[in-house]
């Protein structure tokens, strides 16, 4: 009788006797367990890497920049409001790596390591990245405010930096590389004016839609 007391306080953290949690993750319960869990987290993380393709494949390119708009930034920010840090960061290699391995997912049906090494190879590296702190960022303050969409907007934002900074960074490399742009200030500019400052408003119009959409949506949604 005692042992059974201090197993039943012992994992009182769960919210259940200890006999409750044993049912509950032995496989006897309906309830899913850690594996299922993963698994259906594991099974969106694809679903998102499919959804990638399609938004990268729905480009249209701006007659002064070499990089295209597209619709990925509307999915990866998705994908890390729903997923979560990790998942979304996951689901982001998978996509990531799969196109390096040969699969056509990146912009116009490329792939390869060509796909990097281009102007847009920065953009694609950074959404891995802009996954896991959008996930993260989401969830800090989910904690505080969640309801609001306050959360939802902080988050994608702080997403949308990182997209910008590693696409930045990268275009500014490729640029000095490839062309006779002279570097300092002029490069700086130049590459800020073909590679951010046209697709702002665009990417703020995505960001205000998923707010829109996890506002209405009335569910509750726990970044892992």
């Amino acid at each position: 009788m005692q042992i059974n007391v201090i197993k039943d306080q012992k994992y009182s953290y769960y919210g259940s006797s200890f006999s409750e949690y044993v049912e509950k993750y032995s496989g006897d319960s309906t309830t899913p367990g850690i594996s299922e869990k993963i698994l259906v987290k594991f099974s969106f993380s694809l679903v998102f890497v499919i959804l990638m393709w399609i938004s990268a494949n729905s480009f249209v390119y701006l007659p002064f920049s070499p990089i295209p708009v597209t619709m990925q930034v509307f999915t990866v920010l998705s994908c890390a409001i729903t997923l979560g840090k990790t998942w979304a960061l996951l689901s982001q290699l998978e996509y990531l790596l799969l196109g390096l391995a040969g699969f056509p997912l990146f912009a116009g049906f490329k792939n390869g390591v060509a796909v990097l090494l281009g102007p847009t190879g920065g953009y694609v590296i950074g959404f891995a990245a802009a996954g896991f702190v959008t996930g993260f960022v989401y969830k800090k303050l989910s904690e505080k405010i969640a309801g609001t969409g306050f959360d939802v907007f902080i988050a994608c934002l702080s997403g949308l930096a990182v997209i910008y900074i590693s696409g930045y960074i990268h275009l500014v490399g490729f640029l000095y590389l490839s062309s006779n742009l002279a570097g300092g200030a002029t490069l700086l500019l130049n590459t800020f004016k073909a590679g951010v400052l046209p697709f702002i408003i665009f990417d703020l119009v995505k960001i205000m839609a998923i707010v829109s959409i996890y506002k209405t949506s009335g569910r509750k949604r726990q970044a892992i």
